[in-house]
Order: C-alpha cells, then structure tokens, then sequence
C-alpha cells in the first residue's frame, strides 16, 4: 500500500472511530444489577473473605513508599525520631510502639522490618488469590447453570432460528466476562480505596498543601471516562456479535466437515470464515483504539499531576521547608496513588465489558421459557387417544403447513401418516410433542387439551423412533439409556434384542461401553437408527410416534425390522409416518396429507 492510502485509510479510520452503531446503547439499572447479585448469595462468604483479603493487601503494600522516608531521613541523615515516636507511643500499644522504634536507629531493624512486610505480603496475596479463584469460580457456576438451565427450557423455535455456534458463544464468553465485575472489579475496587484513603492520610502528614493540590487535579480522570464510556460499550457490543458469528460460522462448518469434503468445498468454507473474521477485525482494532486513547487520557492526568508535584515539592526541598526524605516519600506514594486512582476512576472505562455482557445475559433471560414444568395438569392413568380438532399451523405467516385437520387416533392401532416431502407429517407429531402450536384448533390426549397438561408429563409419555436420530458422544449403553437412565442391564439387552441390535452390540470392540463418536459416527446409519428403535423399547410408554423407522434400512433388514416395529406398537397409540408401502401395510389405517388437508386412502 502506498503512502497516500494509508493516510487516506488512517483518516478514514480516524472518522469512523466515533462512529456509534444503529443499535441503541441500553443502560443497565438498578433492577438489572440486583438480578445479578442474587448469584452472590450462595457464595458471600468467599466474597466477604475476598474483599478482606484485599484490602489487608492493600493496607500492608501502602507502607512500601513511606519506608524510603525512613530510611533517608532517620538512618542516613540521622534525623531525630523522637517527635514520630511520641506519636506512635500515643497510637499504638507501647510494646508495639517500642518494637517499631528500632526501625528509626538501626539499618539492621530495618532491614528485618522490610523482610517482615514483604513476608506478610506475600501470605496475604496467596490467600487473595485462592479465595478469588474460588469466588470466581462459584459464582461463575451458579451464574452459568442457571443460565443454561433457562435457555434448555427455550421453545424448539429459538433453536432453530439460531446457529449452535451462535448460542454457544452467548452461553460461555458473556459469563466469564460479566464474572469479571464480582471476582476482580469489587474486591480491586475496596482495595485501591483503601490504599487512597490510606495515602491520601499520609500525604496530608507529609505535606499538606502540596496533598490539597493533588486532590483538586484528580477529576481529571473522569472526563476521558464521561468522554469515551459510550462509544466503548457500544463497540464492545458489536465485536461480541461479531465473535458469535465467528463461533457460529466455525461450528458449522466442523459440524458439516463430511458436506464440506465430499463437494469439495474447502476453498469456499475458508473463504467464508476468513470473511466473518475479517469483518470483526475492524470492531476490534476500533474497540482496541478506543480503549488505547482513553487510557492515554488517564495517563496524560497521571502526568500532570506528577509534573505539578514535582514542582511544587522541588521548590518546597529548595526553600527547606520540605525534607528530601519527605519529598522522596512523597513522590513514591504520588506515583502509587496515581496508579490506584487511576485504576479506581478507570473502572467506569474497563466496566463496559461487562455492562455490555450482563446486558446479553439479560437478553437471554428475559426470553420467556416454553413452559413450567410446575404447572400443568398431571392425568393419573393415561389410556392414549388422541384428537386433532380444526388444527390449523403455519411455520411463516400466511403460508400454512397444516389446515384445518380433524382426525382420531386409537390405542391399540397403528394410523399412518403418508405424503410428499414437506407436506407436514413431521410437523403433525411435533404439535403433539407440542414442540409447536396450534394457530388454530386444538389437540386432546383422552379428551383434554394439552396446552392444559405438563409439558414434561407429556413428553414423557410419548416415545419416538426419528429418521433424525441424534446420539451423544458416550456409550452405546447410555445413549440407549437416555430415553430411561433407571434401567436395569437386563432391560437394556431387552430392548436391544427387540430392536434386533444386540449381537451387533457384542461385535463392537467393547460391546455396550464401545464409544459411539460425536453424532454417532463411528456406527453405520442402520446401527444407528436400530438403538432409536431400542430406546422406545426400553422407554416403554403408551404412545409411539416413528417417523421413516426404518429409512435408513437395507430391504432385508427392513423386513426383520417391521414385526418388531408392530410388536413395539402393541396395545399403544401408534403414528407411524412413511412412504414406504411396506411399512405402510402394517398399519391399521393410512391418512395422505396434501396441500394441508388430511385424506384417509
């Protein structure tokens, strides 16, 4: 590149940098922060010991600079200690007073007391560092378990609106930034006013005037943060956004590595994502320069401050009404006070963060969940008869799947749903399931509304054999104990020889502990849709929905499978969905949907 266009660049940069997003900056109240703080309850004593630990950190390390006064004026010099001691002894218990007076006399003392102070320093920041990892980490746990629990309970349409990546990222990058705020924000925060108020205590003992100078230049820090919070939130915000797109491009892709290898589309995968990750580099580098000038704003304040000490102070030591022990002290502490007030007063900067993720998190949880599991009416006895009612549904407005289907279904008989792809077979079970809704109608279950049941009771009745199969990256045996974990080993070989996978099972390399790989991957598609069919044996449940059982069968295996699938369907409500006529001649009767409508053949 040129120079010209890097100027050219560099000045359009430079006008974007302030450049606020469509979105509107939110701010968070005092509702919002008080949601947080409930996640500190179970773990206060952590905090509480966090913060004390802080500040006896802070209370030991503010004598560091006050020691060079000491060691100059008194050791050195050999100043008098008499008028200091005098006021210990009025201070502190005389014991105390007269160990602490060596210090005044003798290097060696001195030297000793230096060792003891870095000794106490030393214990008190371990014992601050395993209490803030522990803070840290419980906190954390609460804060992202119930999180998680909540988006579990997000209707089937959230997920399928958004990419796993996406999700993810919402999950885990906005917790451990916000979990910034309660395990380092606040104990940093008591510890650097600790150290002020402390500080600001000895100044005024060493010089007064010079201390009341010093404290008028010190709301200097705040006008780069009244300046620069806003435009850093607001990009704070667009770069996680952006991240998310990164995470959820990055899984899809590894997700779909197979697609990816057989079309031979690695060159356009890689294009894609050096897309989505070049389109957050410019967030980032805003975000960084934005950051970069307000700290250089704090630092310029830090300075000034220094430069007017050093001036005011300088002249004093010339005058002689300032001794250089004192000026030499004085200056040490003004380099430590200024880092601590800057840190203190930066916070409101370094905060947006994590304001901008309690902000997402909030996003999250004001979604309403599907349903409450504790409410809902729980039948005592389920017999399995089921009525569709005028039910009517559609994915996108104006644009139904089903409509206005009425049809019953019986215990103890199979009823077939056929059609085309796409015509709604699947999307009639899922209104069952009541992953969906009706927009118009209504479902019974032996003459009750569902929207009236408990949706996990619900669930829980109803078994399904999907074409879709998902397994865990666990055992055969868990992934088949996933429909019941209270399943004894004899029950699993059970459902396992009802499913006709059994001896298949044995002839794995370790039998039932064998694992089965992300997806399922390391068992054929057939293996796999046979531990589907295992699951609804061991479930065991009055109503059975298999949707294509048996697609992903060879013809052969297909015909041992179909009397499993009608013994799996005796003395149960049964929907069997498929094209296959085979199939379909086990059933008792056979509907076709077409354009919505629901014929019976």
């Amino acid at each position: 590149m040129k120079a010209p266009e890097i100027v050219r660049d560099a000045f359009r940069f430079v006008r974007g940098l302030f450049r606020l997003p469509q979105r509107e900056v939110t701010r968070l109240d005092s509702r919002d922060l008080s949601f947080f703080l409930k996640y500190l309850r179970p773990v206060m004593k952590l905090g509480i010991l966090c913060i004390l630990f802080s500040i006896l950190l802070s209370a030991v390390k503010v004598l560091y600079p006050l020691t060079t006064k000491i060691l100059i004026d008194y050791i050195f010099l050999g100043k008098d200690p008499a008028g200091v001691i005098e006021e210990l002894t009025a201070l502190l218990p005389a014991w105390i007073a007269e160990q602490i007076s060596w210090v005044f006399y003798s290097l060696t003392a001195f030297i000793i007391a230096l060792l003891l102070l870095g000794v106490l320093t030393v214990v008190f920041q371990i014992f601050k560092s395993y209490v803030t990892v522990r803070f840290r980490e419980a906190y954390t746990f609460h804060l992202q378990t119930d999180l998680f629990g909540h988006v579990l309970r997000f209707p089937i349409t959230y997920f399928r609106s958004r990419q796993t990546g996406y999700i993810m990222s919402r999950l885990t990058d906005d917790v451990h930034v916000l979990e910034y705020v309660f395990s380092q924000f606040l104990p940093q925060m008591l510890s650097n006013i600790t150290y002020i108020v402390m500080s600001v205590g000895i100044l005024f003992a060493l010089n007064t005037r010079l201390t009341c100078l010093v404290i008028l230049l010190a709301p200097l820090f705040l006008v780069g943060n009244f300046f620069f919070a806003r435009y850093i939130r607001a990009v704070t915000y667009e770069e996680r956004e952006r991240r998310a797109d990164i995470s959820k491009d990055l899984q899809e892709i590894i997700s779909g590595i197979e697609s990816v290898k057989v079309h031979t589309a690695e060159r356009r995968e890689y294009q894609r994502f050096s897309s989505s990750l070049y389109a957050a580099i410019d967030t980032r580098i805003r975000n960084t320069m934005l950051n970069s000038l307000s700290q250089q704003v704090r630092f310029g304040t830090q300075s000034l401050i220094m430069l007017a000490v050093l001036w005011f102070g300088g002249n004093a030591v010339l005058s002689g009404s300032m001794t250089v022990g004192d000026f030499v002290a004085y200056t040490a502490y003004i380099a430590t006070f200024s880092g601590a007030m800057n840190s203190l007063l930066s916070f409101p900067i370094l905060l947006q963060p994590a304001f901008t993720s309690a902000e997402r998190i909030q996003e999250l949880f004001r979604l309403a969940p599907e349903a409450d599991d504790t409410t809902g009416i729980i039948p005592e006895s389920v017999d399995g008869a089921i009525t569709f009612s005028d039910v009517s549904f559609s994915y996108q407005e104006r644009t139904p799947v089903l409509s206005h289907i009425s049809l019953s279904l019986r215990r103890g008989e199979i009823c077939a749903i056929s059609g085309r792809t796409g015509a709604g077979k699947t999307t009639l079970t899922s209104l069952i399931l009541r992953l969906y809704h009706p927009d118009e109608g209504t479902i019974l279950l032996d003459g009750r509304d569902i929207t009236t049941l408990n949706t996990t009771w619900l669930r829980e009745q109803i078994s399904v054999v999907s074409q879709d199969l998902f397994l865990f990256n666990t055992t055969v045996r868990e992934n088949i104990l996933y429909s019941r974990p209270d399943a004894t080993d004899a029950e699993v070989i059970a459902a396992t020889q009802k499913a006709q996978i059994h001896d298949e099972i044995l002839a794995l390399s370790e039998g039932y502990e064998t694992m089965v790989g992300e997806r399922g991957t390391r068992l054929s598609v057939g293996q796999r849709q046979r531990i589907s069919i295992a699951r609804a044996f061991l479930k065991d449940v009055p109503i059975l929905i298999m949707d294509e059982p048996t697609s992903a069968l060879d013809e052969r295996t297909e015909q041992a499978i179909i009397p499993v699938l009608k013994d799996l369907s005796a003395s149960r409500t049964s929907i069997l969905i498929s094209h296959r006529p085979s199939l379909l001649g086990i059933a008792d009767r056979v509907y076709t949907i077409t354009d919505g409508m629901v014929q019976k053949e």
